[in-house]
């Protein structure tokens, strides 16, 4: 845990050593720390990725649920082993689409069953956590997810994952649909495994709620609104749009 909190406040130093953008008024910079938000300022939050069990304290008591803790809590040690950690700092009620890359040489992240879920975290005293949600299995890779911030008067209630079926990667071969929920890649069509897919996650992010000044968050419903749409298959296509008429001069 010790780690795991290190890295937070290295990361949160590196932001604090930089100029803040113009209408940021939220000097929290720590996904372990609590903050109150107005709409433009930034807000910090991490995702861990680790075995599903690792998110979940233990009990002697199978009649009792496990309690499932947040990344920053100190009882949450077993995540101190196999377990990744990213952290970002979008605009608050911003549509945003958030990448991690696991396709390049130079990225270690690579997603397998033992880093299979992954939690999305922010707050100590008012600590929210999303459930953990699938990315991996021994086979599979799910590469695009659309993650909700909730807010209550500026302060972060809930994050959760929300769910659109497979009608987005219906007919593509390159796809498989995981229990009728999730649009997933075989793992060996993936660039980091040889194949020739790039399998770098994709998590598009919108707000609800409302912000410290009582103000109506809108961005949830503008992305509700693009249906089977996603900015990841947007990022996706403009990319290869502007890549592929230069990839042979690399």
């Amino acid at each position: 845990m010790a780690k795991f909190l290190l890295l937070c406040y290295l990361f949160a130093a590196a932001l604090t050593s930089s100029l803040t953008e113009a209408g940021d008024e939220n000097r929290v910079y720590s996904p372990c720390s609590d903050s109150t938000v107005a709409i433009g300022d930034g807000f910090t939050f991490g995702i861990a990725f680790a075995a599903r069990d690792s998110f979940f304290g233990t009990t002697n008591n199978r009649s009792v649920p496990p309690v499932q803790y947040s990344p920053c809590d100190h009882r949450r040690l077993s995540l101190n082993g196999n377990s990744e950690l990213a952290v970002f700092r979008p605009k608050v009620d911003e549509i945003t689409l958030l990448t991690i890359n696991t396709s390049s040489g130079s990225s270690s992240f690579r997603p397998d069953a033992s880093k299979s879920h992954m939690v999305a975290f922010a707050g100590a005293k008012y600590a929210a956590r999303s459930v953990p949600i699938m990315v991996a299995d021994s086979n599979h890779i799910v590469t695009s997810f659309t993650l909700v911030l909730e807010f209550k008067k500026g302060r972060l209630e809930n994050l959760f994952w929300k769910k659109d079926g497979c009608s987005k990667c219906s007919g593509d071969a390159k796809f498989v649909c995981l229990n009728k929920e999730e649009c997933a890649i075989k793992s060996q069509n993936c660039k980091n495994q040889g194949g020739q897919v790039d399998c770098s996650l994709g998590i598009q992010l919108a707000f609800s709620g409302t912000d410290k000044h009582y103000t109506a968050m809108n961005s949830w419903y503008e992305v509700a609104n693009l249906q089977q749409y996603s900015l990841y298959g947007l990022y996706s296509n403009l990319k290869d749009s502007i890549s592929n008429p230069f990839k042979n001069f690399f």
